[in-house]
C-alpha cells in the first residue's frame, strides 16, 4: 500500500463518521426550536416538551393494537430527551435527530422535506444492498465449504450469517418505520408551518 493511501485512511479514522454527520445534520433542522412556527400551541406547554410531539405521541398510542402496546415505551425511550429508561449513549442518533428524521418521514409530501426524505431513503437502500451482498457471500461460502471452518478459524457460514444479521449501519433510521401512523391521522400543522414547508414563506 502506498504511503499516500495510508495517510488517507488515517485521516478518515480521525474525521467524523457518516453517522455523526447525519446526526448533526438532523439536529440542525430548525422547525421545532422556532416557536413562531407553532403559534398558540405553545401556551401551557412545559419548556422541555413540544406541542407537536405531545399530540403525535397521543395519536400514535391510539393507533396501536393491544399486541403493540410495548411500542409506546420504545417511542418514549427514543424520542423523549429525559425519559428515565432512555440510554442515548448507546444510540447513533440523539432524541433530537430521531425526532427530525421521523418528522421528515411523516411529512415528506411537503416540498422542502422531499430531498431530506430521499437522502434518508438512500441510506436505507445502502444497508439493503450491503445486506444482499452479505447473504450472497454467505450462500457462496456454504456452496464451497458447507459447514466446515472458514478462513481465519471462523465458523464459516454461521459466522457470516451472524454478521449479516448484525451489521446494519443505518438500523436506527429503519426502526423509525415502527412509529409511523396513517397519513390521514397525522396532526394538522399550523398554517405558518405549512407555508414554510411549502416554500411559500416570505
Amino acid at each position: 500500500m502506498r504511503s499516500e493511501h495510508v495517510e488517507v485512511i488515517k485521516k478518515a479514522e480521525t474525521d467524523k463518521s457518516l453517522l455523526q454527520l447525519l446526526n448533526g445534520w438532523l439536529e440542525r433542522m430548525p422547525f421545532f426550536n422556532e416557536k413562531e412556527n407553532w403559534g398558540q400551541a405553545y401556551s401551557g406547554i412545559p419548556e422541555n416538551d413540544h406541542p407537536f410531539w405531545i399530540e403525535y405521541r397521543q395519536r400514535y398510542a391510539n393507533s396501536l393494537d393491544n399486541a403493540e402496546k410495548n411500542n409506546l415505551a420504545a417511542f418514549d425511550e427514543i424520542f423523549l430527551y429525559d425519559h428515565p429508561s432512555s440510554n442515548q449513549e448507546d444510540r447513533s442518533l440523539s432524541a433530537m435527530a430521531s425526532r427530525a428524521a421521523l418528522f421528515i418521514m411523516l411529512y415528506r409530501g411537503y416540498p422542502i422535506l422531499q430531498l431530506p426524505f430521499q437522502l434518508l431513503n438512500s441510506l436505507l437502500e445502502i444497508d439493503e444492498q450491503l445486506s444482499s451482498w452479505r447473504y450472497r457471500h454467505m450462500n457462496m461460502v456454504h456452496q464451497m465449504i458447507g459447514t466446515r471452518i472458514g478462513t481465519g478459524g471462523s465458523t464459516g457460514k454461521d459466522y457470516l450469517k451472524a454478521a449479516a444479521d448484525k451489521h446494519y449501519i443505518f438500523k436506527e433510521i429503519a426502526q423509525l418505520n415502527s412509529f409511523l401512523i396513517e397519513r390521514r391521522k397525522l396532526p394538522v400543522l399550523p398554517l405558518y408551518m405549512e407555508e414554510r414547508l411549502g416554500f411559500l414563506h416570505q
